[in-house]
């Protein structure tokens, strides 16, 4: 009998330059382990956003905040995967990535109405249903 704890099948993803994170990302995050039913919501800022027309704050500030923001919520784990890879980010990339890590898990990808506006032009757009709900 294994006393490894069953890796997470439901997964949020939350991308996002959080800069800064605020209480409309908080309660977002919340809302969705809570109606979503996840077993882990990962909270991803963005390495170097390509769709962005203002400069961001530095990458490693933006996760200092994301970590203080999303720190005590439950079941949430901020990730650097983003920051860590150099060039543009993009979220078909990371959704990629967390399913080599996370073979047996379900995606939940998870967005403000901002960025559902523009979802079209994200890069590879059409392939993201494959790869997250």
């Amino acid at each position: 009998m294994s006393t490894q704890p069953a890796p997470p099948r439901r997964i949020g993803v939350f991308g996002g330059a959080f800069d800064p994170p605020h209480h409309g990302h908080t309660a977002l995050a919340q809302a969705a382990l809570q109606y979503l039913d996840l077993d882990l919501l990962l909270v991803v800022p963005t390495g170097t956003a390509w769709h962005k027309s203002r400069p961001l704050s530095d990458a490693q500030h933006r996760l200092a905040m994301c970590v203080l923001a999303f720190g005590d919520t439950p079941q949430t784990r901020v990730d650097g995967c983003e920051i860590a890879r150099s060039g543009p980010s993009y979220t078909v990339d990371t959704l990629r990535d967390l399913r080599l890590a996370y073979p047996d898990a379900g995606f939940f990808l998870l967005m403000g109405q901002d960025q559902a506006q523009h979802l079209g032009s994200w890069s590879r757009a059409e392939d993201l249903p494959q790869l997250a709900t």
